[in-house]
């Protein structure tokens, strides 16, 4: 594109300068904003994921021990009986 008319040349550097260039500038900070904030909460979500499983396989490996130790307890009572 050239521009041989200065009259161009200043509606450009206006636009660019002025309100379109300002509303330009806030819709890339948006952009980047949002696209950091989106990893944020990927990145959130997987770490809480793996929590989520550690404290699920933590739970049925308790309860399965204290299954064990409620029927070592019931034997303990027959023996005793």
């Amino acid at each position: 594109m050239r521009y041989n008319n200065v009259m161009e040349i200043s509606t450009f550097l206006q636009a660019a300068t002025g309100q379109f260039g300002a509303l330009v500038v806030a819709l890339s900070a948006l952009y980047l904003l949002m696209s950091h904030h989106k990893e944020t909460l990927d990145r959130m979500y997987n770490d809480h994921k793996q929590d989520r499983d550690l404290y699920r396989t933590t739970l049925v490996n308790l309860s399965h021990k204290i299954d064990k130790i409620g029927d070592d307890i019931a034997e303990i009572k027959k023996e005793l009986s």
